[in-house]
């Protein structure tokens, strides 16, 4: 009879630590997920893609054999390979442009050096994209500031997806919904038709850059698209605002 007893407490004391075990595991995937992937998981979103653009400038216009040292020191700076035969050059009137794209352990990579003798501007753009949830693209922004040189600005896009379409109303309570989970406070909203959009300022992101508004911070935009055709909605992150063009 205490033999039994015995086995029973021992099991007992087994699948606590075994749920404490599960539990603590979960809890470090949970923690070290990003915000964004979090900010999908409350509204039930499937993560497609992040991408990061990372721009910058020099008040001068350079020769051929500058922008190519440039380069080089955009690629070794990111700790990518680098093959100058796969470097793209191209001039048209008074500027010159210089193209680099690889893909190197699921990010796929974007370097371009373009001077302007218009200008007299030597511009810089890194864009880096990825359809790996887990993986972030925060130390590329990282890498180019130790450089030095230059002044990098960035902006971050995270796309998904949810398996249906949803009406107006809908569509804003779940761009609330993944605003709550970014702890922002929203600021301006819009909507057309079954597109909407609001930005606002969040603590949680306070390493991010913000834009100012009319006089107010805004670091981060939340759009949602629905598309009846597709029975989709798309759902787009963007930090410090969803921008096209760079």
């Amino acid at each position: 009879m205490q033999r039994a007893i015995i086995s029973l407490l021992l099991f007992f004391v087994l699948c606590l630590l075994s749920n404490h075990t599960i539990d603590y595991t979960m809890g470090r995937q949970i923690e070290n997920r990003s915000p964004y992937v979090l900010a999908f998981t409350s509204i039930g979103a499937i993560s497609l893609e992040s991408r990061l653009d990372c721009w910058a400038k020099l008040r001068t216009d350079s020769t051929e054999n500058e922008m190519k040292r440039y380069m080089h020191t955009l690629v070794t700076s990111l700790n990518l390979e680098y093959q100058p035969d796969h470097v793209l050059i191209s001039s048209s009137d008074g500027t010159v442009e210089m193209e680099y794209n690889l893909t190197q352990k699921g990010v796929k990579f974007y370097l371009a050096v373009q001077s302007r003798a218009d200008s007299k501007e030597t511009h810089f753009v890194v864009s880096a994209e990825t359809r790996d949830p887990d993986k972030s693209l925060v130390h590329i922004k990282q890498q180019l500031d130790r450089v030095g040189i230059l002044e990098w600005h960035d902006y971050y896009l995270y796309k998904g997806e949810l398996p249906e379409n949803y009406d107006q109303a809908s569509t804003a309570r779940l761009a609330e919904v993944m605003m709550k989970n970014l702890e922002a406070v929203i600021i301006d909203t819009y909507q057309e038709g079954r597109s909407f959009s609001c930005t606002g300022y969040s603590k949680v992101l306070k390493d991010t850059e913000p834009i100012w508004i009319d006089g107010r911070r805004h670091n981060v935009q939340v759009a949602l698209y629905s598309s009846p055709s597709q029975d989709k909605t798309y759902v787009y992150i963007g930090v410090p605002l969803i921008v096209g063009n760079y």
